[in-house]
């Protein structure tokens, strides 16, 4: 099995599943959040953008970190003499 690393030198490797699965499970409560807190009545409109754009930021960042691990996919060696 193949070792998951760390680190900008790891942008250009396959992502693991579990690093996609969690970027999208943020990305669908940030994204829940966002339309919690902008039709709700009882929060300015001007806290309203702000946290809007802090979660969407959150986005981001969580993008960015989990493309930043990385899994090594080794060709299979059985079969070879």
């Amino acid at each position: 099995m193949a070792d998951t690393k760390f680190g900008v030198s790891q942008l250009t490797t396959k992502t693991p599943a579990w690093a996609n699965i969690a970027f999208y499970v943020v990305l669908t409560l940030t994204t829940a959040a966002t339309f919690v807190v902008a039709s709700d009545p009882a929060i300015p409109d001007d806290l309203k953008v702000r946290v809007g754009i802090y979660l969407k930021a959150f986005d981001f960042v969580s993008l960015g970190i989990s493309k930043m691990f990385g899994v090594t996919v080794e060709p299979p060696t059985w079969g070879k003499n």
